[in-house]
């Protein structure tokens, strides 16, 4: 099962249109100038280092350069000098393997859904991994996708067997390498099963010396834990087996709106622990963070009617006037896509700065955090496409190490705490930025002095201390893999970690 990308270039259409003056062609790398040079300024240059062949396309030429010197959040501007779109894996490990004898910084894209630089790199080497987009198999067994793939292909191909991944983001344009680098978390589905790195049962993996390496729980295990959730530091995930289940048919959302926080998070409580729904969490009206207002998802088929009045019990008066929404599971899944979608196709949305604070807080001390911060918000702190979101996630069901959560001594459940902050207008904003940035920071800091985490995909400037922070015990763990993985220390440049 293969879904080839549209308008893909081949080498020898690549040579052609860059004989026709259309692309520019990257020969190699100037060693004293540290650029990135065409065959005709190659001839000419006496420390020139020739790129290895390829199946795909190594680029300079203004537009590629310019669509990677961004991700979705507009907040940095880091331009690179080059742009691999791989034709296979083997490009991926020859180009980083050259990369790292030549010390020059490598990092993968996807779907440039970061927001905080992640996937940018000054000067370096950018690898387009949505080049790399092919679905090998879809089973009971899992899903065998290349990294370049976007959840929501995954996802409708899945479902076509009965299928769905067992845990999804809540935006699904995103790579399935993507995610599995960042941690991949989201509300629209399974809150008590983990993130999308604990269902990840397998992975191709591209280290900073230019090896490929399969790896798993049981093979090369040390990678495996180092690749996900490690930002892209110690390796390129190339491709992934991940875990599927059954997929229902429909999905049955109760909205309840709550005039106050701790209501609020008794019944989520009440409905988290129970276990009888798929999805539970806060979504209130784009601009706007209160009143919270619950979203309470259960799958089903046709012949399984949810019992409203059995789901609900044992809430507070808010439940009492509860409403419902049916809707195909397909479409409940793809909503929050389809809303970023339309802001993208009718509000410039993908140009807008969006400074996002995302947060991992501990049970014993969310309810207070989301008061404070959350009544203090203004309209510039959302902007008119912003929210609020809280959801709940079962702390026992994510093992993976370098997704840092709270400890779990003050209840079973950790809470994710986002303010999705977009800018009024498109265009950069650098004032406004670094005002949110620094916002961002102080609620960081808050949720810090209570137990809480950084969930590293929001815009949050980090120094080296707190990096080691964040990593705590598993700090001297990671820095041995990145040094065994990637010893000249080429990849990912963009998180600032090392």
């Amino acid at each position: 099962m293969s879904h080839p990308a549209d308008g893909a270039v081949n080498r020898r259409q690549f040579l052609t249109r860059f004989a026709a003056g259309t692309l520019a062609l990257v020969a190699g790398f100037d060693l004293v100038n540290r650029q990135w040079v065409a065959e005709a300024a190659a001839a000419d240059s006496t420390s020139f280092a020739a790129a290895p062949s390829l199946d795909g396309t190594l680029a300079f030429d203004a537009e590629s350069l310019a669509a990677n010197a961004h991700d979705q959040g507009n907040i940095f501007v880091r331009r690179p000098c080059a742009v691999l779109r791989p034709g296979s894996v083997q490009d991926i490990g020859k180009m980083v393997g050259f990369c790292a004898d030549h010390g020059i910084e490598v990092a993968p894209a996807g779907a440039h859904h970061a927001m905080f630089g992640q996937p940018l790199v000054s000067g370096g080497l950018v690898i387009e991994m949505r080049s790399l987009e092919t679905i090998h198999s879809i089973g009971t067994n899992g899903a065998d996708v290349d990294a370049g793939v976007l959840w929501k292909d995954l996802i409708a191909a899945a479902y076509e067997q009965g299928l769905t991944p067992a845990s999804i983001t809540s935006y699904l344009g995103t790579t399935v390498g993507g995610t599995l680098s960042m941690g991949g978390i989201g509300m629209m589905s399974a809150y008590r099963a983990g993130a999308q790195v604990d269902h990840a049962r397998r992975l191709q993996v591209v280290t900073g010396g230019g090896r490929t390496k399969w790896c798993s729980d049981t093979q090369n295990s040390d990678l495996f834990e180092a690749a996900l959730a490690g930002l892209g530091q110690c390796g390129v995930i190339t491709r992934a087996t991940v875990d599927l289940v059954p997929a229902k048919q429909l999905a049955r959302t109760y909205r309840i709106g709550y005039a106050d926080i701790p209501t609020f998070f008794q019944d989520v409580r009440v409905l988290a622990n129970r276990g009888e729904f798929d999805s539970l969490g806060s979504i209130p009206q784009p601009g706007t963070a209160q009143p919270l207002t619950l979203w309470a998802t259960v799958f089903h088929n046709p012949d399984e009617t949810p019992d409203g009045s059995r789901l609900l019990r044992g809430l507070g008066p808010a439940a009492d006037s509860a409403v419902f929404e049916d809707a195909p599971y397909l479409d409940y899944i793809s909503l929050v896509t389809n809303l970023y979608d339309s802001f993208a196709a009718n509000l410039d949305w993908d140009a807008k700065v969006k400074p996002w604070s995302d947060l991992f807080l501990p049970d014993g001390a969310v309810e207070d955090y989301v008061e404070t911060v959350f009544s203090s918000l203004t309209a510039e702190d959302l902007g008119p496409t912003g929210f609020g979101l809280v959801f709940p996630m079962l702390r026992s069901t994510y093992g993976r190490p370098l997704l840092r959560l709270p400890d779990d001594t003050t209840g079973p459940w950790v809470w994710l705490v986002s303010v999705l902050t977009d800018a009024a207008r498109s265009g950069p904003d650098p004032d406004f930025a670094t005002r949110m940035m620094d916002r961002n920071y102080r609620y960081y800091q808050d949720a810090a002095a209570v137990g809480g985490v950084r969930y590293p995909h929001g815009a949050c400037p980090f120094t080296a201390a707190d990096w080691q922070a964040h990593y705590g015990s598993l700090w001297p763990q990671f820095r041995s893999w990145k040094n065994r993985y990637d010893p000249k220390g080429i990849l990912t440049p963009g998180p600032g970690i090392f």
